[in-house]
């Protein structure tokens, strides 16, 4: 039989010695970092979620509220629905008009965040009706545009490409 040719080679550590300062800092990243998870949000990750976005598309003036309603506002109403299923528009005038009435003074606007989604004639009253519909993904968070005036309102989805200059 053959001996083997690498049983006598010392072990070699092929890290620099330089290197070996930041293995610390390494082994602490992992427990900064953030775990990704495939289950849905908690109500409180949902909600700081939906008010960072929806401040950020220039809705100012909300604030965090309570369990019953998140996120408040003196010019808003924010309905949310959890349902799956589509809204129809006969749901979406009643929210329209429990907003309408929400204030004794002037009538708030609607913004409708929802598990589903709209039907069309439900997304045209909505743009009539000067609401605005989003649906919430509940895994991510995230807000998309269910009618044209939510649409407006959102960011681009994009960042514009630089645009390259023609040479002299």
């Amino acid at each position: 039989m053959q001996d083997s040719l690498f049983e006598a080679l010392p072990v070699r550590n092929d890290v620099p010695e330089w290197m070996e300062e930041f293995s610390a800092l390494l082994d602490g990243l992992e427990e900064i970092a953030p775990e990704r998870r495939q289950c849905p949000l908690t109500p409180w990750e949902i909600r700081g979620a939906v008010l960072h976005q929806l401040t950020t598309l220039g809705f100012s003036d909300l604030v965090e509220g309570e369990a019953d309603i998140p996120i408040e506002s003196d010019v808003l109403h924010i309905e949310w629905r959890s349902t799956g299923k589509n809204l129809s528009a006969p749901e979406v005038q009643r929210l329209n008009g429990t907003a309408a009435a929400a204030d004794e003074e002037l009538p708030k606007r609607l913004i409708l965040i929802t598990g589903g989604g709209l039907t069309r004639p439900a997304a045209e009253f909505a743009d009539k009706a000067r609401a605005y519909a989003f649906h919430l993904d509940r895994t991510t968070g995230r807000l998309t545009p269910l009618n044209s005036r939510a649409l407006e309102a959102s960011l681009p989805a994009y960042v514009p490409g630089t645009r390259v200059l023609d040479p002299w």
